[in-house]
């Protein structure tokens, strides 16, 4: 597809969705989704509002991209099933990248300054992250994440640990790509445990899945087949075999 194209990119797999619009590496308008919540009610209303600020007509839209997980269940649900239906309004190609990869490469994304100030975060990150692997961990609960570790060069993405739904302790037991930097809200919950292995973990927002990381992702990769959107369904990983089952208690 030509640099030239417009793409409606979004990604409601985290607590933060986010919409983007954009032509090439220029982004052209960015959309908001902060309350978890509303991601089903908001997210349509989000991509026109997006649309109506980008000044472009629906018609000049030439693909979709989406993150595809892993996530938030009833968030992968609703942005699967919205780009499914916008791919086939519009006439348009639909594309669909690891939310695991869209945060790896969403440093230096746009956030809203209200959620930098309700997390906490900081607004320019004080280490050197340049071309060392990031290794994303998204939250699942208790011990639990979705895990991948992603290499953002200039000239595309490396992918050094595939997606994958596991545990905080068995990620540290395995190898770690050398200079790992881990980022995402399962980092964040378990950075002691991640500092005290001796790896560095890199404060909010890095490691958030966006619409602008997820358009990044999708120059970055090569070139990429569009969906089957009657057969593609999102990345769910909902198998965490790598937890051990909890012990049953006895009846009495």
């Amino acid at each position: 597809m030509s640099e030239d194209h417009v793409l409606l990119a979004f990604d409601t797999s985290s607590s933060l969705g986010s919409v983007a619009l954009a032509r090439g590496s220029e982004v052209l308008a960015l959309g908001w989704l902060t309350d978890a919540r509303q991601h089903a009610s908001q997210l349509v209303p989000e991509i026109a509002a997006s649309l109506g600020r980008s000044g472009l007509d629906r018609e000049e839209i030439r693909g979709v991209v989406v993150g595809q997980g892993p996530g938030s269940f009833t968030g992968l649900r609703v942005a699967a099933a919205t780009a499914k239906g916008l791919s086939r309004s519009f006439g348009v190609p639909l594309w669909h990248h690891s939310s695991l990869a869209a945060a790896a490469a969403s440093e230096g994304a746009h956030v809203p300054e209200s959620v930098m100030n309700r997390r906490g975060g900081l607004h320019a990150l004080s280490v050197d992250t340049a071309e060392a692997p990031r290794y994303v961990l998204f939250d699942a609960r208790s011990d639990r994440v979705y895990a991948a570790c992603y290499q953002i060069l200039n000239e595309g993405i490396l992918c050094l640990i595939e997606p994958t739904a596991t545990t905080v302790s068995r990620v540290l037991s395995e190898p770690i790509p050398a200079g790992s930097q881990f980022v995402g809200e399962g980092a964040l919950r378990h950075a002691s445990a991640i500092e005290e292995s001796g790896h560095a973990v890199l404060p909010f927002p890095a490691g958030i899945p966006t619409a602008e990381g997820l358009l990044c992702a999708h120059r970055l990769f090569a070139e990429i087949e569009p969906a089957q959107t009657g057969s593609w369904e999102p990345e769910y990983l909902r198998d965490f075999a790598a937890a051990a089952p909890e012990p049953l208690g006895r009846r009495e």
